[in-house]
């Protein structure tokens, strides 16, 4: 009987220590959740180790319960661990949640929240199929940090198009700004948005800058999260930039959809 229960001290043992040789820290941002059941969210995050990846967690119905909630709000930054197995269906579950940071003035700010709901769905969309990319997760890391500290209105209000303009380069897609110069032909190019590229002749779709939009693409480029204060716009035309941010990304990324909180965006900057 002795050396029965030896054997099955070291048996439990030895399992334990392989368990939790399987648990991997996980460093992620929330992009979108799904409930699953009454106590259980299915959660999507684009990680620092593996990209997007899904993952199941359990919230119950206590005070603490609740309060893990704010774990898994859009674009929250948080820490856990989880047995990611390769090439299995199986979702793996989060285990000690933690925040990596604690938003300070995005929860409580309506130009804010509502900027960083956007750009949850926009991130879903575009980083549909997104494998590791740690330049990518340190730009979102450091521009969702930069929204939540900066204070001037100037600056929220043209946060979410300088960050789209240079997600453009994380991802693949950066368009292609350098103006050739012709000696004959249409003497102002234009921007085909499809082509990514100048162009000096009229494309033949609909997808392109007018002369003055296509003449002030470089310089927009120009602005980053520091001088985008610079940047004087109307609603008109911030409203026309996103909408062509929105359409430059459907045209590139495959299965780009049309979002819903656009027009929550819209409304709230008008």
């Amino acid at each position: 009987m002795a050396k029965l229960f030896a054997f099955f001290f070291v048996f439990v043992s030895f399992f334990c220590t392989f368990a939790v040789d399987m648990l991997e820290k996980i460093n992620g941002i929330v992009l979108r959740t799904v409930k699953f059941s009454d106590n259980k969210l299915i959660v999507d995050l684009f990680t620092l180790s593996h990209g997007r990846q899904s993952f199941a967690t359990t919230i119950s119905h206590s005070v603490h319960g609740r309060s893990q909630m704010a774990f898994w709000s859009p674009l929250s930054m948080v820490e856990f661990y989880a047995d990611i197995r390769p090439n299995t269906t199986f979702v793996p579950k989060t285990k000690d949640v933690r925040l990596i940071f604690i938003f300070s003035d995005i929860p409580y700010n309506p130009m804010k929240s509502t900027i960083s709901l956007f750009l949850a769905e926009f991130l879903s969309a575009s980083l549909r199929d997104e494998q590791q990319n740690i330049p990518l997760y340190r730009y979102l890391e450091t521009s969702l940090m930069y929204l939540d500290g900066v204070k001037d209105s100037s600056s929220i209000a043209n946060f979410h198009l300088i960050f789209l303009l240079k997600l453009t380069r994380y991802i693949g897609i950066l368009p292609n700004i350098e103006i050739q110069s012709v000696t004959d032909g249409q003497s102002q190019p234009l921007f085909d948005l499809a082509s990514s590229t100048y162009t000096y002749s009229i494309p033949s779709h609909r997808h392109f800058l007018s002369i003055d939009e296509s003449a002030a693409l470089p310089l927009l480029f120009r602005f980053d999260f520091s001088t985008m204060y610079l940047l004087k716009l109307s609603r008109q035309q911030r409203t026309r930039f996103l909408e062509v941010l929105e359409l430059y990304y459907r045209l590139h990324v495959p299965s780009f959809p049309r979002l819903k909180s656009i027009d929550v965006l819209h409304e709230i900057f008008s």
